[in-house]
């Protein structure tokens, strides 16, 4: 099976590119600095080019049967949140001429996905941490989503907190609408339950808080 990966050369996507790779998937991806892949260079077809632009989105995705995207505003310089939103719809848009239906993306536990979630301490910590840090990170996730749901899209909003390197010794993670298991969550763990959903339907629509137990 063959697949498009957005945001492979960063901290979530190196893994998620690994991990795809090692279960036997095709890999289209879309890079800026190709050198970034390092040894997975050739071992994948990239295409050298930028989300913003409509034609790099055309090129990635082409031919591939399922979308995996990591990416999102960088955590300095995170510019105009509104071209990630513009970014999104294109996508959208491109897919859906493709005919390819199934789109996983990555957002974050601080931003809004669902009716009546449950703010604990802890998860309304992150989202002050962010609003410091970073708001315009927690706006282009929102705009995000508001396009996703309004699409007609086989997408799934995968909701992480903060990611931390390697895998937990159990590999069990919390995935609900509603509530936030913890506040962080190993790479690798993450990366495997989005290579799940490419054939799973359990979370299609939907947009799961996932984090370790």
């Amino acid at each position: 099976m063959k697949i498009a990966i957005f945001g492979s050369t960063g901290f979530l996507g190196k893994v998620l590119l690994e991990m795809a790779l090692d279960k036997g998937y095709q890999i289209k991806t879309l890079v800026r600095d190709p050198d970034k892949l390092g040894e997975f260079k050739d071992r994948v077809e990239f295409i050298h080019g930028d989300i913003f632009n409509v034609d790099d989105i055309q090129s990635t995705v082409s031919g591939t049967e399922a979308v995996l995207s990591t990416v999102g505003p960088p955590n300095r310089n995170t510019g105009d949140p509104e071209i990630y939103k513009k970014s999104m719809e294109n996508i959208v848009n491109i897919l859906g001429k493709e005919n390819i239906r199934r789109f996983i993306h990555v957002g974050g536990a601080a931003h809004a996905g669902g009716e009546n979630e449950n703010w604990t301490i802890g998860r309304r910590f992150l989202k002050q941490m962010l609003s410091i840090t970073g708001p315009n990170i927690l706006l282009a996730k929102q705009l995000e989503w508001e396009v996703l749901k309004k699409s007609k899209l086989d997408w799934t909003l995968v909701r992480p907190p903060a990611i931390l390197k390697g895998k937990s010794n159990s590999g069990i993670l919390s995935v609900d609408e509603i509530n936030l298991g913890t506040l962080k969550v190993n790479v690798e763990d993450l990366a495997d339950f989005i290579l799940e959903q490419i054939t799973s339907d359990l979370w299609i629509k939907k947009a799961p808080l996932v984090s370790g137990i």
